[in-house]
């Protein structure tokens, strides 16, 4: 598997620190769960967590602070014995700027951790991309760039007694830009448009995650299936 880095298997927040003349800056914490599965030392994961973030848009040399909180979920996959966790995330948030103005952050993560210690209930901190689309209003921005974070939890009694249960929090920084583009990024947009500005080959990705995170980015809700509960699909 091609690993792309990131940290926050359980739980997410971010920060966009402002590198360009159009950027976004944001900070946050989330709590969440992580229902695993393991077959020796193989792990398979699914993620729940909320999504609360603060932060300022760097837009043409006006900064425009906001909040917003949402949810987020995923899949993850990695061996206990090599510290490795590999995982893909899908978030969405809603608030509102300083000035009452609508915000809404959606889109992905994906990457690995090179130290989860499952054993000792850290999941590790690592870098990878990320991609988002966020709507100040009624204008669209891409922004992506690179993901750095940790996160920490501890084992409770399982929903399924098949499983192991971690519940815990993560934090972690996104650094990259924003681009504005109207015209490709209206209400219908065409999958192939998204893909063209996506940092990850859809096949780094399980398929049933990936096409949920172009529908995401084109509008549709960020919810975690009926069959969240269950061993994913691709483990």
């Amino acid at each position: 598997m091609k690993r792309l880095g990131i940290a926050g298997v359980l739980a997410l927040l971010f920060a966009l620190t402002a590198l360009t003349q159009t950027s976004i800056d944001v900070e946050g914490v989330a709590a969440g769960k992580t229902v695993l599965w393991f077959y020796g030392t193989e792990i398979t994961a699914l993620i729940e967590s909320d999504f609360n973030v603060e932060g300022a848009l760097e837009i043409d040399g006006r900064t425009i602070t906001f909040t917003a909180s949402g949810t987020a979920f995923g899949e993850g996959a990695g061996d206990s014995a090599e510290l490795t966790l590999d995982v893909w995330l899908l978030m969405e948030a809603v608030g509102t700027t300083e000035d009452g103005e609508s915000i809404t952050i959606r889109g992905g993560m994906a990457g690995s951790s090179a130290d989860a210690d499952i054993s000792g209930g850290a999941l590790g901190s690592a870098t990878g991309p990320f991609f988002l689309v966020v709507t100040l209003g009624s204008t669209s921005y891409r922004a992506q760039g690179i993901a750095q974070g940790s996160a920490t939890g501890a084992f409770v009694v399982p929903d399924d007694p098949l499983t192991m249960q971690m519940e815990g929090i993560g934090t972690y920084t996104l650094v990259g830009e924003l681009v504005v583009d109207d015209d490709s990024l209206g209400d219908e947009v065409a999958e192939s448009e998204y893909l063209a500005f996506l940092p990850w080959d859809r096949e780094t990705w399980p398929a049933e995650l990936f096409a949920r995170l172009l529908a995401l980015l084109d509008g549709l809700p960020c919810e975690p299936s009926e069959e969240s509960e269950d061993e994913p699909a691709d483990a």
